[in-house]
C-alpha cells in the first residue's frame, strides 16, 4: 500500500513537493485555500536574492541548481517556466525599468541575452500604468545595455480598443489576449508598427493561460516577450493554471480549505480542517505531511498582539508540533511588549522568521514521534525567500516524505 502524503500549501514549494511525492509512488493530497506568494510572483525565478554578488559560493550554488535534473524535470512538467537562458542565466527586464539576470523565468518573459547588441522595441500603448519612453530610457541606461551595445526604443502601437482598457488591472488586460482573435491582433499590431526591429518588449499582457504566449509568438515576426509582472499579475496567474494542470496530470487530489491542526497520531498524522473548509471529511489521515504554507508574506506566519500592551509575536495560523525561530533563536508562544521587536530586528525579520528545521526540512527540537513531518519553502526559518529555493526544498521534502 502506498504512503499517503498530505501537502499543505500549493505555491511552488508545495507543488514541487507534490510532484516529487507523486513521482515516487505516493498517494498525494494537496490542501490549500487562498493565493500565496507564488501567485504574486514577478515571473523571475532566483535561487538567491537576484542582486547578491554572484561570486564564490553563491555562484556555485546557482550553477548546481541550474544543472539539477529533478528541478529541470519539475519546471518542464509545470510547463510555465524555463531554466536559464543562453547560459548560465537569462537576462530579463523588470516592469520598474531594471535589467537583471535570472536563473529561470516565466516563459512569457523576453530573454534579452541573445539580443545583445541589437535593437529592442518597447511597445508604447496608452495604459495608465505603462510609460514606454521612460522604461526604454532606463533599460538603455543599464550597465548590461551599455556593455553590450543594446538599444531600447519606444514604438507606438495602437492596441487598446476601448477607453476603459487603459485603466483596468494588468491581470484583466492580459486575460483579454487569451482570446485567440485578440492575441492574433496583438501580434499583427506589433508586426505593422515596426517591421525593422529585432525584438519586441511588452508589458505583462500576453495572457494568463500558459499556452497563450506560444500562440502569439508564432504569429510575431521577431522575438517577443514581457517584462516581469507586478503583484497579482499575469505571471502569478500563469503559475496557478500550470500548477492545476500538473496536479490533474499527476492524479493529485486537491482539497480546498484551511488546516486548523496537524497532530501526530500513533505512527501517522491527522490534519483537522478548519470549519470554513469545503467538503468532507473534516479530518485527513497521512503517513507524512509537508508544510509548505509560506511565510509572513503569504499569511503562513502571522504577527499578533493583544491590547492593551501585550504582544503575542509571531505565530502559525494553525496548531502544529513545530517551533518558530528568528536568527537562530526559538520564539515562544507568548511575550510582552518587549517580545520580538521589529524596531530592533528590522523589517528584514519578516523575511527570516519561520519554522526551525534541519537540512532535510524536518522540524528541529521535537522527539521521534514527530518523524514524518516536513517543512518547505518560505515557511522555513532563515532561508532565502526565492522561487527556486522554495522549489528545491519542496522537491527534497516530497521525496523524503514519500520514501518514509
Amino acid at each position: 500500500m502506498s504512503r499517503r502524503v498530505v501537502v499543505v500549501g500549493a505555491g511552488i514549494a508545495g507543488s514541487a513537493a507534490a510532484f516529487a511525492a507523486a513521482r515516487a509512488g505516493a498517494e498525494v493530497v494537496v490542501v490549500h485555500d487562498r493565493a500565496g506568494a507564488s501567485a504574486l510572483c514577478s515571473g523571475a525565478l532566483d535561487l538567491e536574492a537576484w542582486d547578491t554578488d554572484a561570486s564564490g559560493e553563491v555562484a556555485a550554488r546557482a550553477q548546481r541548481a541550474l544543472t539539477d535534473a529533478e528541478l529541470a524535470a519539475f519546471l518542464t512538467a509545470l510547463g510555465a517556466h524555463r531554466l536559464g537562458g543562453t547560459a548560465p542565466n537569462g537576462v530579463i527586464a523588470t516592469a520598474s525599468g531594471v535589467v537583471r539576470p535570472a536563473c529561470a523565468a516565466d516563459r512569457a518573459l523576453l530573454d534579452l541575452a541573445p539580443l545583445a547588441g541589437r535593437r529592442v522595441a518597447v511597445a508604447d500603448i496608452e495604459r495608465d500604468d505603462w510609460d514606454a519612453s521612460l522604461l526604454a530610457k532606463a533599460f538603455g541606461a543599464s550597465a548590461w545595455a551599455e556593455h553590450t551595445g543594446t538599444t531600447f526604443t519606444p514604438v507606438f502601437v495602437r492596441l487598446l480598443r476601448t477607453g476603459y482598457e487603459r485603466r483596468i488591472a494588468p491581470y484583466d488586460f492580459a486575460e483579454l489576449h487569451d482570446d485567440p482573435a485578440r492575441g492574433a491582433a496583438l501580434a499583427d499590431a506589433l508586426n505593422a508598427a515596426a517591421p525593422d526591429v529585432d525584438a519586441w518588449l511588452v508589458g505583462p499582457w500576453l495572457g494568463i493561460q500558459p499556452d497563450t504566449v506560444a500562440a502569439i509568438r508564432a504569429r510575431a515576426r521577431v522575438p517577443l516577450g514581457e517584462t516581469t509582472s507586478l503583484l497579482a499579475g499575469a505571471a502569478g496567474a500563469r503559475f496557478e493554471r500550470a500548477r492545476d494542470r500538473l496536479f490533474t496530470e499527476l492524479g493529485v487530489e486537491v482539497r480546498r480549505g484551511r488546516v486548523g491542526r496537524v497532530a501526530a497520531r500513533d505512527a501517522s498524522w491527522a490534519l483537522e480542517l478548519a470549519p470554513d473548509s469545503d467538503g468532507a471529511p473534516g479530518e485527513l489521515a497521512a503517513s507524512a505531511v509537508v508544510l509548505a504554507t509560506g511565510g509572513v508574506g503569504a499569511g503562513g506566519i502571522v504577527f499578533t498582539w493583544r491590547l492593551p500592551g501585550v504582544v503575542r509575536g509571531f505565530e502559525l495560523p494553525f496548531a502544529a508540533p513545530v517551533t518558530l525561530a528568528l536568527d537562530g533563536e526559538s520564539l515562544g508562544g507568548g511575550g510582552s511588549l518587549y517580545g520580538p521587536s521589529l524596531e530592533t530586528k528590522g523589517l528584514g525579520a519578516l523575511e527570516r522568521v519561520g519554522i526551525a528545521c534541519d537540512a532535510l526540512g524536518r522540524p528541529v527540537g521535537k522527539n521521534a514521534a514527530q518523524m514524518g513531518l516536513f517543512v518547505a519553502g518560505d515557511a522555513v526559518a532563515g532561508r532565502p525567500r526565492t522561487m527556486l529555493g522554495a522549489a528545491l526544498a519542496g522537491l527534497a521534502s516530497g521525496n523524503v516524505a514519500a520514501g518514509g
